[in-house]
């Protein structure tokens, strides 16, 4: 079996650190290289990692550069045939290296592939299932999935879970890694790019658990505003540019749709119903989907709820 490069950034994570790193040395397929890059942590991540002894683990340090930076720096130092990624407060089920690798050996064409994963609790209590939440291969049975036109797939649903992962190490000599310039969905911005050329498959199983903390960077009020802003501009690349890439109208219209219902969802944050309202109604009239309405019922009983 192919040997597997783990790509594990961190920073200030040591209460969930371990776990993520105890998943990926018990998993059943043993051929691994795990690289953890720990980016000027003060909570005593590089005193932890200096106690730990096994010859499996590479240990570098990095002054403050971000995620993306720290993946690259990993990316690089990888020599495994394949290279997988993993946050640092989520970890993986004993399975998911193998069954990704039996589908990548499976179908030799395949540059990457990911998986569902489970929404969980600080506390580790399931919330949802990822592609439940967002509807997602619920009525396909196959455990091994080729996407069809993976860049129209990706350009509707970013529903790919970055810890969920797993490239083939030689398509980063033909792809360029992550961009560190952009401030947010530079994920989605690379899975996109090497859609433009390559297959991508999806292990059709929950394989990773995401831990939903209240105090992540990525869930802070202060931030979904530019972050949704980052989404839209890489969205605009692909719209500006879509006569060479042939994508349909409704391709960006559901996207456009899911970036509106994020703008609700952070008027809703801020108790701003009436915003919220305009744009969930906006969201539905380019793509409807239940899940918007819902929230929209929610968000008009909120503001109709002082006059009553």
């Amino acid at each position: 079996m192919a040997k597997v490069s783990v790509v594990i950034p961190t920073y200030n994570c040591l209460d969930y650190l371990p776990k993520a790193i105890g998943s990926v040395l018990k998993q059943t397929h043993q051929d691994v290289e795990l690289i953890v890059i720990d980016d000027n942590s003060n909570d005593g991540t590089s005193t932890y990692l200096a106690s730990i002894h096994d010859e499996r683990i590479i240990k570098l340090s990095t002054l403050g550069v971000g995620a993306p930076q720290a993946r690259n720096l990993g990316i690089e130092k990888a020599t495994g045939e394949y290279i997988a990624f993993l946050d640092a407060d989520d970890f993986w089920f004993p399975e998911k290296i193998e069954r990704q690798l039996e589908f990548h050996q499976r179908y030799p064409d395949l540059a990457m592939s990911f998986t569902n994963y489970e929404h969980l609790t600080e506390d580790y209590q399931v919330i949802v299932d990822c592609f439940s939440y967002w509807s997602q291969f619920q009525d396909q049975d196959e455990a091994f999935i080729n996407i069809e036109n993976p860049l129209e797939f990706i350009i509707e649903n970013n529903v790919i879970g970055t810890s969920t992962v797993m490239v083939k190490a030689d398509v980063f000599s033909q792809t360029d890694s992550f961009n560190a310039d952009i401030k947010y969905g530079e994920d989605w911005e690379l899975w996109l790019r090497m859609s433009e050329s390559h297959q991508i498959g999806v292990l059709n199983s929950v394989q990773v658990g995401y831990l939903m903390r209240a105090s992540s960077v990525t869930q802070t009020e202060s931030l979904k505003l530019r972050n949704l802003q980052s989404i839209e501009t890489i969205l605009q690349r692909y719209q500006n540019d879509n006569q060479r890439w042939n994508l349909p109208t409704s391709s960006f219209k559901i996207a456009k749709a899911r970036i509106l219902e994020g703008y609700a969802d952070y008027y809703r944050g801020l108790h701003q119903n009436r915003r919220a309202i305009s744009y969930s109604i906006r969201s539905l009239a380019l793509a409807p989907q239940k899940r918007t309405l819902r929230h929209l019922l929610g968000d008009c009983k909120s503001f109709l709820m002082p006059a009553l």
